[in-house]
């Protein structure tokens, strides 16, 4: 793994880190990951969850929203799942990524809670074989 050397100078924010991507030709794209996990209410809220939950997801990608998502596997093999998931979509701002959160009837409905933070999108290497 290569460490970066502190250049001592300020460490960027926000709109600086966007501009100091663009500067080094990387894509700069603004986005948000959505980590949900089951509430107290236990796998099966989840489970009930998943065919409305499943088609809010599916709108938002027709709608250019949705960029990736789907669960995260509890291990390997044969171990179960754990009700978790990771989403990354685009909005217009933190409010509105909130927005598309609460919508989510897995959070709706108390199924799921989640955590919400800006990502930007610098590098994409998009397999073979993947739908465009």
């Amino acid at each position: 793994m290569t460490e970066v050397e502190p250049t001592g100078g300020p460490v960027p924010t926000g709109d600086g880190l966007v501009a100091l991507s663009r500067q080094h030709q990387l894509l700069a794209l603004p986005m948000f990951v959505l980590t949900s996990v089951p509430t107290d209410a236990g796998i099966a809220a989840v489970m009930e969850a998943i065919p409305a939950h499943g088609d809010y997801w599916a709108k938002l990608e027709e709608e250019g929203v949705l960029f990736a998502g789907g669960p995260v596997l509890s291990g390997h093999g044969s171990d179960p799942w754990s009700g978790r998931a990771m989403f990354i979509f685009q909005a217009q701002s933190l409010d509105a990524a909130r927005a598309v959160a609460e919508a989510d009837p897995m959070h709706a409905g108390g199924a799921r809670q989640y955590e919400l933070r800006p990502w930007l999108l610098n590098h994409l290497v998009v397999p073979d074989g993947v739908k465009p």
